[in-house]
């Protein structure tokens, strides 16, 4: 286990408590997981209270035993109800001085109106969200170096990903097995998303037409499963000659989570896939030299689906009529769907240290999926790929 170092944790907070200044924002009360990481550096049930001004306070409903907690430089103040968060916040001299700060986004509407009615009556309750999100999009030194290793355990996998495949085995045997080696390299089983009802899994391993079918959730490619209760990703279908087979895995060091797909296929693949391909080739051509500090989203999105159109490929890509999402690339963090994000509209222009995940993907009727992802920041010269396996479509 290795603790986020205090400097790191101090930087963050200050620069939160600027925000909240400005804002004029008297308490902010941060509990989602990823975000109570971010600025305290350990997880627990229970919030962290950070004020303009002086020292943060994290209130702690469990554990209560200190020998469960992992470190962090915040103290820690014990209570046992919401309604306690008052006094609680008055005995460490946080008392809330104005409006009140909660992530509106994933905070649930049952507990927000308890805290509002209840806790807060007659402070208004703004929303913090957008003050993380926007912060969290810059990653530091330290963060860059989570990332790298998260990287390296996903291309290690993705060695021994060709021994794996053959002909008649199932896609979940593949999917089972390269999640057993991505738990023995240090990937730490949880990937987080921001999303209140996106459900993710360490990736999706799919054949044929099977990475054809749209799941519930907003990702590129679905997959059946192989339960009703979690319609996404891996299934009982076997592996087959001549088909794509894509491997989109996510691997997660110490909070920070790197995304990457790798195409495969057992003896070859119809003259459309290659087509499919040469366009994908294209694209990273086109975001590697493009995505660099001071460009709009919206330039790059825009870039990239000109590249598309005169191919005669603009109906596959992205998806399949109206399951297509919209996005080309999506940030990558503490969580796999941070800011920012390679869409028509996304307002911040990218800065010299966000990573995004680009995967651009074609979905061909009859045929299946084509495409790639590679995890990179951004860099004043373009982008640099944290995930550096071999690209292309390994023919096994």
């Amino acid at each position: 286990m290795e603790p986020v170092p205090a400097a790191e944790i101090f930087f963050r907070v200050e620069a939160l408590q600027k925000a909240l200044a400005a804002a004029g924002i008297g308490l902010a009360l941060i509990r989602q997981p990823a975000d109570l990481f971010y600025y305290a550096g350990t997880l627990v049930d229970g919030f962290l209270a950070v004020t303009p001004g002086g020292q943060p306070s994290l209130l702690v409903r469990r554990p209560r035993h200190r020998g469960h907690l992992t470190p962090g430089p915040w103290p820690r103040v014990l209570y046992r109800d919401l309604k306690e968060l008052p006094q609680t916040l008055g005995q460490a001299g946080l008392d809330p001085r104005g409006a009140v700060a909660l992530e509106l986004d994933v905070i649930p509407a049952a507990l927000f109106r308890r805290i509002q009615e209840q806790i807060f009556p007659g402070h208004p309750i703004v929303d913090l969200s957008s003050f993380i999100r926007i912060q969290r999009m810059v990653k530091s030194a330290y963060e860059l170096t989570q990332l790298d290793r998260a990287a390296a355990i996903l291309d290690q996998v993705h060695e021994q990903a060709p021994a794996l495949l053959k002909p008649g085995i199932s896609e979940l045997e593949v999917s089972a097995a390269l999640e057993y080696r991505l738990r023995l390299l240090g990937h730490q089983g949880l990937v987080r998303v921001r999303n209140w009802d996106l459900e993710v899994f360490y990736g999706h391993v799919l054949s044929g037409v099977s990475g054809l079918l749209a799941a519930y959730t907003d990702t590129p490619s679905g997959g059946a499963g192989f339960s009703a209760a979690f319609p996404q990703g891996a299934s009982l279908k076997k592996l087959a000659p001549n088909e794509p087979i894509s491997i989109d895995l996510a691997a997660c060091v110490n909070g920070y989570a790197v995304d990457m797909t790798r195409m495969y296929a057992l003896g070859s693949l119809p003259s459309r896939a290659w087509e499919a391909w040469d366009a994908v080739e294209e694209l990273y051509r086109l975001f590697t030299s493009a995505a660099k500090p001071g460009t709009s989203p919206g330039e790059i999105f825009h870039l990239l689906w000109d590249a598309v159109r005169p191919r005669g490929l603009a109906d596959f890509f992205m998806g399949l009529g109206t399951d297509r999402v919209s996005f080309l690339a999506h940030g990558v963090g503490l969580e796999l769907d941070e800011y920012p994000l390679i869409t028509a509209r996304f307002p911040f222009p990218l800065e010299t240290g966000m990573v995004l995940a680009f995967e651009p993907k074609f979905f061909l009727p009859e045929i299946g999926m084509i495409g790639q992802e590679d995890t990179g920041r951004i860099t004043p010269a373009g982008v640099e790929w944290l995930t550096r396996s071999p690209r292309g479509i390994t023919i096994v």
